[in-house]
């Protein structure tokens, strides 16, 4: 089997036309602040910021306490959050497997990182909790992480990255970039506490992997499945398709006018909630597409600070 990571490496050759070292050089505006000679800016007191942070002098001009923010000229630590679960094994827009993508985006985010001589790790589930790689910075250690997010193939894990980011909230003291890569799940308001608090004591990108459209692929003649049903049926030992969307349906003009309603509601809500915690996004649905989400998430974080 070919490396993970050489296949990845072989797209960028591809599509990458930029003339400094790396994609990301230059494209993040101070991603680590902490205690050094340089101050930055000054943002709103979190659950969590030290006491003596707080400028007490600019807080008494305003109606909410105020914390001092120092850059520090460190070395990058790259935190790759992502999805592994069973829901990962369905299709994107694009036809390919959700999971394939994910790997696609982190390899293509982490190879930035090591290229530069900056750490990575991974926070994902090991199939029963949310664990954290160590860190690494080299070609091999990133295609090992890799391979934990292919390794999750089939499993019945149902975690998402909300559960993650909760447990990388109480853990990853130390400020990193952290890059989300999730598919389409709902993202509510009762998430946007956490997610201000992450995106505070971090620099937080998401990526969305879209899904494809379970009725469009019924009235192309394909046969889309529910993943966990097919997952079960593997387990058991039996050839089992999944649950089938019934093709009466997927024609039924009705239903995919509310079906397509309902989707776009679902995510202008997510997209919504996700600006408000201060959060940049792209989407992604075919792996064409991954390097320019890439970019583009770098260069509008660029220009949000």
């Amino acid at each position: 089997m070919a490396a993970l990571l050489t296949r990845i490496r072989t797209r960028l050759t591809l599509h990458t036309h930029r003339r400094v070292a790396s994609l990301l050089d230059g494209g993040w505006a101070s991603v680590f602040h902490g205690q050094s000679l340089d101050f930055d800016d000054l943002r709103e007191y979190v659950d969590g910021d030290e006491i003596r942070d707080i400028d007490w002098k600019a807080s008494a001009r305003h109606s909410v306490p105020l914390v001092k923010r120092y850059t520090d000229h460190r070395r990058l630590r790259l935190a790759l959050v992502v999805a592994t679960g069973r829901s990962m094994d369905a299709a994107a827009t694009g036809g390919e497997s959700k999971r394939d993508l994910a790997i696609l985006l982190a390899g293509m985010a982490g190879w930035f990182a090591v290229r530069g001589g900056d750490e990575v790790c991974l926070i994902a589930s090991d199939g029963h909790r949310t664990r954290m790689t160590r860190p690494e910075s080299s070609e091999a250690g990133l295609e090992h992480l890799l391979r934990r997010i292919l390794a999750h193939r089939g499993t019945q894990d149902s975690s998402t990255v909300i559960d993650h980011l909760d447990w990388m909230s109480s853990r990853l003291r130390r400020r990193h970039l952290v890059i989300v890569i999730s598919d389409e799940i709902d993202v509510t308001d009762a998430h946007l506490r956490l997610l201000r608090k992450a995106s505070s004591h971090h620099e937080l990108l998401w990526l969305t992997i879209t899904e494809a459209d379970p009725l469009a692929l019924a009235a192309d003649g394909d046969v889309p499945f529910d993943v966990a049903a097919t997952l079960a049926g593997t387990a058991a030992g039996t050839v089992r398709a999944g649950a089938s969307v019934p093709r009466l349906l997927a024609k039924d003009a009705a239903v995919a006018r509310d079906y397509a309603a309902a989707e776009t509601a679902r995510r202008e809500n997510t997209a919504r909630v996700l600006r408000a915690a201060g959060i940049v996004t792209e989407r992604v649905g075919a792996s064409a597409q991954a390097l320019p989400a890439i970019h583009r998430a770098a260069e509008r974080h660029r220009r949000a600070r």
